[in-house]
């Protein structure tokens, strides 16, 4: 073993004197013993370029190639500030857009008082049964007072602190709500309902006329009972469910508002 290695060692000196005799003679090749020399031993310095001259490609390559992953890389990061701040940007515009709808809903509901808030949270496991919001009591807010987006009803609420309030809204089971039938103006009852919630649907009973219901009608509130104020959007018929002799067992509504997409709301402190 030792034999071999001192073999490759004798090799590797050898490459290196005639490489380092290769590189002086090129510095005195002008005089007659030097161009001899030179001519000896060119041969041999052409062969050691054309092993020397792909390796000194490859780490010229490498070393490039540590440059260019380094541009990369902050390309990838300019990308991702660039994505971000756009991303800001379409929120931003469309959170504006909200509040100008919002501000417009405000504006044509002259006969009320009203405090636009904002969606903080929803109860967890709940099929958005119930949602918080950031303000409260020093707002003006009080218990029962009706929550709206322009889309239509979001519900009531039910519990409040000085700047916070908990809001029932319509797919809770406990609560009901006055509806008509834009088209007819019968009158019935929408409610939540625990099977329907899961597709945030409610469950329409007890109108006064079911022979004439069909689907896509459209709810609104009738303002019957003094909670809800009149023609509040509440959603449209998407299921009709009858006994075997014709009558109305109910039917279920899909909600207006889409209640996993709430951002700010309108809170109804008074109304005539």
């Amino acid at each position: 073993m030792s034999f071999f290695k001192n073999k490759i060692v004798r090799i590797i000196a050898i490459v290196m004197a005639l490489f380092i005799g290769v590189m002086l003679l090129s510095k005195v090749r002008d005089n007659p013993i030097g161009r001899i020399a030179y001519g000896v031993v060119s041969p041999i310095y052409s062969g050691m370029d054309k092993v020397i001259s792909p390796t000194r490609k490859f780490f010229s390559h490498v070393k490039n190639a540590n440059k260019y992953e380094k541009e990369i890389e902050a390309l990838k990061k300019e990308n991702n500030e660039l994505k971000l701040a756009n991303r800001g940007s379409k929120e931003y515009i469309e959170e504006n857009n909200r509040l100008k709808e919002l501000l417009d809903l405000k504006e044509g509901m002259a006969s009320t008082k009203t405090v636009t808030a904002k969606v903080v949270s929803y109860e967890p496991n709940s099929w958005y049964n119930t949602v918080m919001l950031n303000k409260g009591e020093t707002s003006g807010i009080k218990k029962g007072d009706v929550v709206v987006t322009t889309l239509g009803l979001v519900g009531k609420v039910t519990d409040l602190g000085s700047n916070w309030a908990k809001v029932s809204t319509i797919l809770n089971i406990s609560n009901s709500v006055g509806v008509k039938l834009s088209r007819t103006g019968d009158v019935g009852v929408v409610s939540g309902d625990a099977n329907l919630a899961e597709n945030k649907e409610c469950k329409l009973e007890y109108l006064s006329n079911d022979k004439g219901l069909i689907k896509g009608d459209i709810l609104l509130t009738s303002g019957l009972g003094g909670i809800y104020p009149p023609d509040l959007l509440v959603g449209k018929v998407k299921e009709i469910n009858s006994d075997s002799t014709g009558n109305l067992e109910y039917a279920s509504v899909t909600t207006s508002v889409d209640f996993s997409s709430l951002y700010e709301v309108l809170v109804i402190t008074y109304h005539e």
